[in-house]
């Protein structure tokens, strides 16, 4: 098509031609790129405005190195203590446990999306989902099944999937997968929206796994993750499970008994033997506030494994 419109003008009103319209290329490019910027505030701007909303000076890094258990010394945290803490203080220790790892994982592998839906599995021996028939509880899946169907054909898992917000009953997607149209809960129950939940004890029993080890749960709940981790935590059973990827919720505005709430359950996890192997911050969500120095996150997903399953070096 070029050497057809070259053909018919002379060659040099077509070389000014394509000049012209470069130039004018970078002139619509150049204008566009300065007036981005115009109304644009800087992240300093937004954050001093931020913080104006709250009547308290910011902390320092020192603050944060002194109250920010950031491994299982948040186990000696007991509720006489959390009970003394400020809101400062809780959330300080409340980010700083949930945004870093304390255990080394050797081999991570992701599954599902590298985005938000993927996870990540530690495939170190000894914590690695077993050879097969290993089994897999997954809740909170709304209609995206790629880290499912990652572990199911790789591992050769059953799976299992939970979400309470599917109408009709049971299913299969395979001969491993299975969706079930209810959720965990921190008691057996039909909320008040007709949601229908059961403890993790008892869906152990209707599914014949009380005497099965669990080689991972998967828990992206949105927020109710608290709820239920408060049940499974305080009735041995998560003693069984090698690896437990939680999506934690931290809510906003912070509040001192949802961040105090945080704090006895993590310790509780911390107890159990559970120790994070990896960390990552879900970028939907952030905000600044004047208990951290740099912008925090809303939410965390947490990957654990359980160091009862470690072998002796």
């Amino acid at each position: 098509m070029a050497n057809v419109f070259q053909s018919r003008i002379p060659r040099q009103v077509y070389h000014q031609l394509i000049i012209f319209a470069l130039a004018l290329s970078a002139f619509v490019l150049t204008i566009m790129f300065l007036f981005r910027g115009q109304g644009r505030k800087e992240v300093w701007q937004v954050r001093q405005e931020q913080l104006l909303k709250y009547d308290m000076p910011e902390i320092s890094i020192d603050f944060i190195r002194k109250f920010g258990h950031v491994d299982h010394k948040i186990e000696m945290l007991s509720d006489e203590i959390i009970a003394t803490m400020n809101e400062t203080e809780l959330m300080v220790t409340v980010h700083s446990f949930l945004d870093n790892a304390d255990i080394l994982c050797r081999r991570k592998i992701r599954m599902g999306h590298m985005g938000d839906g993927g996870w990540e599995i530690c495939d170190d021996e000894g914590l690695r989902p077993r050879t097969p028939p290993c089994l897999v509880y997954s809740f909170g899946v709304v209609a995206d099944y790629a880290f499912e169907d990652d572990v199911s054909r790789i591992y050769k898992c059953e799976i299992h999937s939970f979400n309470p917000n599917l109408p009709g009953t049971d299913f299969n997607r395979s001969h491993l997968m299975f969706v079930h149209p209810y959720g965990v809960g921190r008691n057996t129950e039909i909320t008040p929206h007709g949601k229908e939940l059961y403890t993790l004890e008892d869906i152990r029993n209707i599914l014949g796994h009380v005497d099965t080890g669990i080689d991972l749960i998967k828990i992206d709940t949105e927020s109710s993750e608290w709820s239920a981790l408060t049940q499974m935590t305080s009735n041995n059973q998560l003693d069984d499970v090698r690896q437990l990827l939680v999506e934690f919720h931290i809510g906003f505005p912070p509040n001192i008994y949802k961040l105090s709430r945080a704090i006895k359950i993590l310790r509780s996890l911390s107890r159990l033997g559970f120790r994070k192997f990896y960390v990552h911050k879900n970028p939907k969500g952030s905000f600044h506030h004047p208990g951290f120095p740099v912008v925090r996150a809303k939410n965390y997903e947490v990957h654990y494994i359980n160091a009862n399953f470690l072998r002796p070096q």
